[in-house]
């Protein structure tokens, strides 16, 4: 390259100008940057010596230059509350849980509105693993603050909060950064979106499970996976989701600052028969609106009424309110024109049943567990069969005896 550039550009290359002085100062604040110490020091120090033809080195004893400033911790304000609760969100450096190096919060408002925080973080590590996962590097972290300087932040701002995590991953690594510190691990009042997943969508069990992935696909979210803030605000989203709401984050999410990687499954994915119990710390309490965990309050969909054909046949009408149950729920007259989708119903005998609906004769296609449904109520002709929603895809049916 110096041979194809032009003369007047290669004067410094082709020594013809006259040497000038070091530029201490900006080599000084290069190697406070690159947090060199007493061995790389002195190891530069035998360098210099030698190019200036000098002989003796005092080996381990750094050049003599200005104590380093204080380090600039530089961090974005948090946003102000009141909050419905938060979801958090951590990418890590390598399998050291503790090796935190981006931090995402999604906070809800009380009006359901959702203000993602995401902070970059210098996990001080040597090895990088999970780059090619999440697009962080040393590069992108360079002048990020330390986990140490963006807990203080985190712990005032998330005291008394309601925080979710898609997993336990999220809680395990900040308090393994917390151990890598030698700081208390902050008492946040943890719950868990999975858990609210499996109760709300039970339909994915064994179908793409509730790992953020498989729900973005069945609930249609808008998100890039693997970005802390991104995975935050998707967190959030289930349990709004969950509760019944349709928040604006639908709309389409902004666009992270690191390339887009596609890794063809989702590595939150947690085993759907795994226990998976909410553990909530110890903290104070505030007289703050909770979340719910649960879908909306149900609402009543349709009654039909049983005839003995009904009882004979284990089958439940659903003519008169056909049209209330989704679309894509709705498959053909026979098992070879299934829906696309399947929904859950309740009945009152254990787990729920999944199934589409017979669009030709308008019933649940699924009908087993109907004889077992009639028998156990005692239903006779001319009772009635109330038919709740109580969630997204999910209905609860309730028998009731016939007027005497």
């Amino acid at each position: 390259m110096i041979a194809l550039a032009p003369d007047h550009a290669t004067a410094w290359n082709r020594r013809r100008m006259d040497v000038y002085e070091e530029p201490t100062d900006l080599v000084d604040a290069t190697l406070r940057r690159l947090r060199w110490g007493t061995h790389e020091l002195a190891a530069i120090e035998r360098q210099r010596t030698r190019f200036h033809g000098g002989s003796s080195v005092l080996v381990g004893v750094p050049m003599q230059q200005e104590a380093a400033p204080a380090r600039q911790c530089h961090l974005k304000p948090f946003p102000k509350g009141p909050f419905r609760f938060v979801a958090l969100d951590v990418e890590t450096a390598t399998h050291d849980r503790g090796s935190i190096c981006q931090i995402g919060v999604a906070c809800v408002r009380p009006d359901n509105s959702v203000e993602t925080w995401m902070t970059y973080v210098d996990p001080q590590v040597d090895r990088w693993v999970f780059t090619s996962l999440h697009g962080i590097s040393a590069r992108t972290v360079r002048g990020a603050p330390t986990f140490a300087e963006v807990l203080p932040l985190l712990r005032d701002a998330l005291r008394g909060q309601t925080v979710y995590q898609h997993s336990g991953f999220d809680r395990s690594a900040v308090a393994a950064a917390c151990g890598n510190a030698d700081l208390p691990v902050p008492e946040w009042e943890w719950r868990d979106s999975v858990y609210v997943a499996r109760r709300a969508w039970p339909e994915l069990r064994g179908k793409g499970g509730h790992g953020l992935a498989s729900l973005k696909r069945h609930l249609g979210l808008v998100f890039q996976h693997h970005d802390a803030g991104e995975d935050a605000r998707a967190a959030a989203e289930v349990v709004l989701r969950a509760e019944g709401w349709r928040s604006p984050v639908e709309q389409e999410a902004p666009r992270s600052r690191h390339p887009s990687i596609d890794h063809g499954e989702d590595l939150d994915l947690i085993d759907d028969d795994d226990p998976l119990p909410v553990i909530l710390a110890p903290v104070a309490q505030k007289n703050l609106p909770m979340p719910l965990v649960c879908p909306s309050p149900s609402r009543t969909i349709g009654v039909t009424e049983i005839t003995s054909a009904n009882i004979e046949h284990s089958h439940i009408y659903l003519r008169n309110f056909f049209e209330r149950f989704p679309e894509d729920a709705i498959g053909g007259s026979n098992r070879a024109s299934v829906a696309r989708r399947e929904i859950a119903i309740n009945w009152g005998g254990g787990a729920a049943v999944m199934t589409d609906l017979d669009g030709k004769k308008r019933f649940f296609r699924k009908r087993g567990w109907v004889r077992s449904f009639f028998e156990r109520n005692g239903a006779r002709a001319g009772d009635l069969v109330l038919v709740e929603e109580i969630g997204p895809y999910r209905y609860r049916v309730i028998l009731q005896p016939r007027p005497a």
